[in-house]
């Protein structure tokens, strides 16, 4: 090369790209440096010349960049996701500017030596195609989009993005506003890794454009947990952090070659995005063992079905992590774990069955799927055969457990120590992981749990059951064995029907509510295998009656029994 072409790559090279003297002696140390002292996989030793794999002061094209390499004229395949409003605004477009001058290189079609102009010192470069992670391929389906117009309509629109005029100085776009592959890389310089702009310990990097509310106060964004003793590491081989904190989104996201391409997930199935490290990897709780318990939410049958507009009313019926937990806000309870009682950032149903965008009560969540239409799954048949929870527990029923509201009997007693008749329970009061107790092994949350369904005690709904503390654990959770058996709740015999009939507490009442009698009582008529329990008395009636001195009275068949009716 002469003297004259060398003080022009000196001088016009960084000019032209915005890249500072510094910096280009910066690039001698990274591996774009492709030449005889490069530091990467792929050099050409008989090189000397730096800039030569690059640019050219003749016969460039485009003319601009001083680009020494062919622009393949392939069609890429682009990132999309149900979220995405790229298309929506129409710039989802194929690769421009910087961002195709990258791919020259970066999309392996084309050997890093097919230059237009080789180098007049040293032998022609013999460089073949970059490989290994560096090579992006035809598909970029799987990596962050790339030659759009970022600007004040697309950040109102997406919702989640910063205003352009709000980006750090660290993070340019380029002509016409376009994010290319520079805003995130300078290809001159490599001061941190992967020729990043700016340190991306804690996700910095992708915040700066990315709006998170509540990312800072989220569990995710503070836990310093690291991989345990015999945990597999979730994270990308090449990083240098250790802690979930300093990985803050490449815990869950790929910004190349994602797995799960839609929302660039590290994982193809989403719930192996979250239990990479909630095995017990990472986290202190090995929650994908509840979901291998007998009852559980069936998350495997629904991967990749969620999306974060899903209307519940119209979605195919699935549960995912994400139904339940946003995991960019998820907050940390003081046991340390992500408490379910109060969501953040997940949308739900309120008890009018309406959606809400963010829902503000636990059984909101719930509602979700357990509130829009009746569960279609085998079970108790009863005389009011509604299985729509968010029906059941209405605070405009007859009665109702208290979830959505205070009960409505105010002279109830019998409860132990902690609760009374104006008590709230939450739904994960009851179902929830068996093990979950204080000091103990389980995770607080509806994943799994030895007692169908979902429940956190065993609670036996067969009918006959010999009584015992441990087949009606749940129920003796809140009130008192004692009390009711011994009878000092003066107003019906338990003891007569539960331990001497063994007459199920299912048969009697339906635990979420009863639209049509006091007490929860909404009688069984069949057993969750099709058995006949309780049918119409002798003269054809089949209620219950909550009047009279000395408690109520029935009108019902049970047990060969006729009540027609018999008092108490």
């Amino acid at each position: 090369m002469s003297g004259v072409n060398k003080a022009l790559y000196g001088l016009l090279i960084p000019a032209l790209l915005g890249s500072s003297t510094a910096s280009m002696a910066g690039l001698r140390d990274t591996a774009h440096n492709l030449s005889a002292g490069g530091a990467g996989a792929f050099t050409q030793t008989q090189v000397t010349a730096l800039c030569v794999f690059c640019h050219t002061p003749h016969n460039a094209n485009p003319a601009g960049a001083l680009w020494n390499r062919d622009i393949p004229g392939y069609t890429y395949e682009l990132y999309d996701s149900p979220t995405s409003k790229l298309a929506e605004l129409g710039r989802r477009q194929q690769p421009t500017g910087s961002s195709r001058l990258c791919l020259s290189c970066h999309d392996g079609t084309v050997a890093l030596g097919n230059l237009r102009v080789p180098p007049t010192s040293g032998a022609i470069t013999t460089l073949g195609p970059l490989t290994g992670k560096a090579s992006l391929g035809l598909d970029l389906s799987d990596d962050h989009p790339v030659s759009f117009v970022y600007d004040r309509e697309l950040a109102l629109r997406q919702g989640s993005l910063v205003d352009p005029n709000a980006l750090p100085h660290d993070v340019p776009l380029d002509r016409e506003d376009q994010l290319q592959c520079t805003t995130c890389h300078d290809p001159h310089d490599d001061p941190y890794r992967k020729f990043l702009r700016m340190d991306d310990t804690a996700g910095t990097l992708c915040l700066s454009c990315h709006l998170m509310p509540d990312w800072n106060a989220s569990i995710h964004a503070r836990a310093t947990a690291t991989v345990q003793q015999a945990g597999i590491s979730p994270w990308p081989a090449d990083s240098p952090f250790s802690t979930v904190a300093e990985h803050a989104c490449t815990n869950c996201h790929r910004s190349h070659a994602a797995a799960g391409a839609a929302w660039l997930l590290s994982n193809a199935d989403q719930s192996g995005v979250c239990l990479a490290c909630h095995d017990g990897s990472v986290s202190n709780h090995d929650v994908e063992s509840d979901f291998q318990k007998a009852s559980s939410h069936p998350i495997y049958t629904a991967e990749s079905v969620h999306e974060p507009t899903e209307d519940p009313v119209t979605m195919a019926r699935h549960v995912t992590c994400v139904d339940c937990h946003d995991p960019h806000q998820v907050a940390e309870s003081t046991a340390g774990q992500a408490t379910s009682t109060q969501p953040r950032g997940v949308s739900g149903v309120d008890l009018s069955g309406s959606v809400v965008d963010e829902a503000t009560q636990e059984y909101e969540v719930c509602f979700k799927c357990h509130g829009v239409f009746d569960a279609t799954t085998l079970g108790i048949v009863r005389q009011d055969n509604i299985r729509n929870v968010r029906l059941e527990i209405s605070p405009a029923n007859r009665s109702y457990h208290p979830v959505a509201a205070v009960g409505a009997n105010p002279d109830v007693r019998g409860f132990e120590t902690g609760y009374s008749a104006g008590s709230i329970i939450a739904c994960t009061d009851c179902h929830n992981d068996d093990e979950a107790r204080p000091g103990g092994a389980g995770t607080t949350g509806p994943h799994g749990s030895q007692y169908a369904p979902l429940l956190i005690d065993e609670y036996q709904s067969a009918d006959p059951t010999p009584e015992s503390a441990q087949s009606y654990a749940l129920c003796y959770s809140c009130h008192n064995r004692n009390f009711l058996l011994s009878e000092q709740g003066g107003d019906f015999s338990h003891g007569t029907h539960v331990v001497d009939q063994q007459a199920s507490c299912a048969v009697c009442h339906d635990a979420h509510g009863s639209r049509n009698n006091a007490h929860l009582i909404n009688f069984m008529l069949a057993d969750d295998n099709a058995q006949p329990v309780v049918g119409p008395s002798a003269s054809g009636r089949l209620e219950y009656d909550d009047l009279g001195v000395g408690g109520p009275q029935c009108y019902l068949n049970c047990h060969g029994v006729d009540h027609d009716p018999i008092p108490n």
